[in-house]
């Protein structure tokens, strides 16, 4: 069993479209395998999931006009989305004929002129249809029989009060057909279906308000609910977009490449566009395609060449003399004076016996200090600020931290972050850049600090590499995998070990092999 609740933004037009305005609940008899439940459940999830991104991307567009022409080309799809809802399940002639005279005689007929009844049967002359009075008195009939909300909702449309008349009568005038078409189709008649050649190819119109880029990431954004970070980072590649682009309805594929291949400068390396910033268009623009908003996505045909770089490090851990050189540099700094001190001298110890990010460290407040059943642990959370995976994880703390006197400095801080001031100064960012926490800005201190004791090897990363020297040590004094995995953070290796997550406790009982690292 599972239940999946429906977000407070869309659930009144979910409720109008799937009658659920809470939740949605997935249920499977027992029986079924493992693999058979979890594909179900996928499925069903991806289902719930692409109804709330369709229906927010309707409420992010807004209102659409429409031509004359285009009403009439929507309608034709509305024509094949109504065919293919019946088709499976066809019921009998007699159905569809029933529905026919409904439609005849009970919404439409009403309306004929006087004198319908004594006009020749082989000339009804049913041009009175169109009469704007008539139009009006069964376009809520029309609207409900041929479920041209459901229609519009799936397709992620939100039309004005003129363009959902205009198409609304576009339908009444091929309901009928559709109808027919079925009762066909019932009795077993798959000849080919005249009608869907009436229909004419929809148009752009002009004027039409275009599409920016920074508007496409924020509708994006607003549906998926990415990590911060992610949007942080993101932005400055739409705000460019925006700057070269004043439409992306249509971006050619020779336009993006050649847009890409100019990004390329002294302070943007091929490979950040070639990896960073395709990542974040092509996955956008997709959604954006998937959606309906744009026509198509060219960035993930774009190619950007990426000179192989030579590699001289045999792994990318720090090295002995590494690790001496920047655990000797932080026992000389003083935990007393300023914050960037106190990072300095905590925050490559921490992260030399835990694994752990820096940022998940400096982000580090007092009260996520804990003890359990003798043992000190770090809570490591996302209410503290970002955590890549959006899990918390609970670290046991080196017996050599304790040793150093790291509790002491704990209590010192009274509740307080560790490492970054409670009162926060604005945030001057700058037009492109993405904007900091305090404790992100201390982590790239800590990166510039350690860059500054001489460890200026490109091939290493000044904060990121303990991540790699912990792993390293660990295997090599025999911890097991499974326990350095769920203190660095990383996932587990198989669904099978999932169902084998360590308790913090036994992380504790594990990093005991750990030896302590000697700098003097």
């Amino acid at each position: 069993m599972a239940r999946k609740v429906i977000p407070k933004d869309i659930r009144s037009e979910y409720a109008a479209r799937y009658g659920n305005a809470w939740e949605e609940k997935f249920r499977l008899d027992k029986g079924a395998s493992d693999y058979e439940a979890r594909a179900r459940f996928g499925e069903w999830l991806a289902d719930i999931e692409t109804r709330i991104g369709r229906l927010r991307a309707a409420k992010t567009k807004g209102p659409q006009p429409l031509t004359r022409q285009n009403a009439y080309a929507l309608a034709g799809r509305w024509y094949a989305w109504f065919l293919a809802q019946h088709e499976r399940d066809l019921r009998t002639p007699a159905h569809w004929r029933a529905l026919t005279d409904t439609l005849i005689w009970d919404v439409i007929r009403p309306h004929a002129p006087d004198d319908f009844e004594q006009r020749p049967k082989d000339d009804p002359h049913w041009d009175w249809q169109a009469d704007p009075q008539v139009r009006d008195e069964v376009r809520p009939a029309i609207a409900a029989e041929a479920q041209t909300a459901a229609f519009l909702l799936e397709q992620g449309l939100s039309l004005t009060p003129d363009a959902t008349n205009l198409f609304l009568d576009a339908v009444s005038d091929n309901l009928l057909p559709a109808l027919q078409r079925l009762e066909a189709l019932s009795r077993g008649d798959y000849s080919p279906d005249v009608n869907r050649q009436v229909f004419p190819e929809f148009e752009e119109v002009s004027g039409s308000a275009p599409v920016k880029a920074i508007e496409l990431f924020e509708a994006w954004t607003k549906a998926v609910q990415p990590a911060e970070g992610t949007v942080y980072r993101w932005t400055t590649v739409f705000k460019e977009a925006d700057r070269h682009f004043p439409d992306v309805r249509n971006i050619s594929f020779e336009k993006a490449k050649a847009w890409m291949n100019g990004l390329v400068n002294e302070e943007r390396s091929t490979a950040t566009v070639a990896a960073a910033w395709r990542t974040a268009l092509k996955t956008v623009f997709g959604w954006g395609v998937a959606e309906k908003i744009i026509d198509n996505n060219p960035f993930p045909e774009v190619r950007i060449s990426v000179p192989r770089k030579n590699v001289e490090r045999e792994t990318k851990a720090f090295d002995d003399a590494e690790i001496k050189t920047i655990l000797a540099a932080a026992l000389r700094c003083d935990d007393t004076k300023s914050y960037r001190e106190r990072a300095f001298r905590w925050v490559p110890w921490i992260c030399a016996y835990t694994g752990a990010r820096a940022g998940e460290i400096t982000q580090l407040r007092a009260a996520d200090i804990q003890q359990r059943n003798g043992a000190h642990f770090a809570r490591l959370t996302p209410s503290a600020g970002k955590i890549k995976t959006r899990k918390a994880r609970t670290v046991p703390l080196h017996e050599h931290l304790l040793a150093q006197g790291f509790l002491d400095f704990v209590e010192r801080a009274q509740g307080r972050p560790l490492f970054y001031p409670t009162k926060r100064r604005p945030i001057r960012e700058a037009e492109d850049g993405p904007r900091q926490s305090p404790a992100e800005r201390m982590r790239s201190q800590v990166g510039t600090w350690v860059r500054s004791l001489g460890i200026t090897d490109p091939e290493i990363s000044p904060n990121h590499a303990w991540r790699h020297t912990f792993k390293a040590m660990a295997a090599r004094v025999g911890i097991d995998e499974r326990y350095s995995d769920a203190i660095t953070g990383h996932s587990p290796a198989t669904t099978g070990r999932a169902y084998t997550k360590p308790l913090p406790e036994d992380l504790a009982e594990a990093l005991k092999k750990f030896p302590r690292y000697r700098v003097d």
